[in-house]
């Protein structure tokens, strides 16, 4: 018998706020009349408050892009958030045996969990895309968690293999 590794990865990139850029000028607005008001009346108070939306600025920056990674290897999928094209971080790791049930969002495979209160992670670009959830049962905890994601043909495909009835393509 001959053993063939699987390996699959996936990169969406969520789209940015529009809010984002609103708050950013803002703070930039802000700055300029904070200076102002110090340079007009040599109050030092002023710079605290300056420095407070320079590091807003910073950290609007940095959280601006969002990107996952979708990777499966060997019957585990993991998912990992990149925010600003550095920090990484692994929002879930399973194992696809944990997988209940994965279809097209708003489908009728996933319509017993609509409305349920439950851990959600939204993995997905906010694109006008379609996208499928998946229902995850952590075997030590028995709780359930809904994934949200945008997975593409090959991923689909893999599950299917691997699941055969859990998956709705």
């Amino acid at each position: 018998m001959i053993y063939h590794d699987i390996y699959l990865e996936q990169a969406v990139s969520r789209k940015e706020h529009k809010l984002n850029n609103i708050y950013t000028v803002f703070c930039a607005v802000m700055i300029a009349w904070l200076f102002f008001l110090e340079v007009a009346t040599l109050n030092l108070a002023f710079s605290v408050f300056i420095i407070i939306f320079i590091l807003l600025i910073v950290v609007l920056q940095q959280t601006k892009k969002v990107d996952f990674d979708y990777s499966y290897t060997n019957g585990e999928f993991e998912v990992d958030k990149i925010i600003g094209g550095s920090k990484r971080k692994n929002l879930l790791s399973v194992n696809v045996e944990q997988i209940v049930v994965l279809a097209p969002a708003k489908t009728e495979p996933v319509m017993p969990y609509v409305g349920r209160r439950m851990k959600t992670l939204d993995c997905t670009s906010h694109d006008q895309v379609p996208y499928y959830t998946m229902i995850v049962k952590n075997p030590q905890t028995e709780e359930e968690w809904k994934v949200l994601l945008e997975l593409n043909e090959e991923f689909l495909n893999e599950f299917k293999r691997k699941l055969g009835t859990k998956v709705h393509i």
